[in-house]
């Protein structure tokens, strides 16, 4: 698969399917800042499909990546342990912004978690997954993490996520997240904590 790339910025770790085209392309609101939100989609699914097969990229001036979620087919094989996972991480970083990992501490791997997607014919897709979780020893509140499916394929990518310490919920903005942007626009519930509220 190709690699993503943003403003003339190649992240070899990100894949963008051949076949998907850009069918959201917006600014919206995260952290007080505007940045783009860019949906990607089947080519025969030319307009957004939500909690269909898609990859969403956020990002700020400059191609700076906030945020990338694939969940564009099904996964299986095993999942890396924890010091495999920190070090296929480590890579990540260093492909995107190697000075802004000098600012993180690697804090655990968080495991048993699942991302689902709709596919063409009405059926569930579950994907197993885990984070390799960093600590920001210079943003305090701010977490990151490198999300890894079966295989060690990379799934997410996410910096600058605020946690609310009053509502234990996270405070960014989850536009990576369809069943909170369906919430955000009133057309589905809220999401639990620690989700934030749309």
């Amino acid at each position: 698969m190709p690699a993503l790339i943003i403003e003339g910025h190649i992240y070899p770790s990100l894949m963008i399917p051949a076949d998907y085209q850009v069918v959201v392309d917006k600014l919206v609101p995260r952290n007080g800042k505007q940045v783009h939100l860019n949906r990607y989609q089947p080519a025969d699914l030319p307009q957004e499909a939500l909690n269909r097969e898609h990859v969403t990229v956020i990002y700020g001036d400059g191609g700076y990546l906030y945020s990338y979620n694939a969940l564009t087919q099904p996964l299986s094989g095993a999942l890396p342990n924890e010091k495999q996972a920190f070090a296929k991480a480590e890579r990540v970083w260093q492909e995107i912004d190697p000075d802004y990992r000098e600012q993180l501490e690697e804090s655990h791997l968080l495991t048993g978690q699942e991302r689902t997607y709709v596919n063409a014919a009405g059926k569930t897709v579950k994907i197993p997954l885990e984070w390799a979780k960093y600590a920001n020893l210079v943003d305090s509140g701010s977490y990151e993490w490198v999300g890894f499916g079966p295989n060690g394929q990379v799934i997410e990518f996410e910096r600058e996520s605020y946690w609310d310490f009053s509502t234990n919920r996270q405070k960014t903005e989850m536009w990576n997240g369809d069943d909170w942007i369906l919430a955000r626009r009133g057309l589905g519930p809220q999401l639990p904590a620690p989700l934030p509220i749309a």
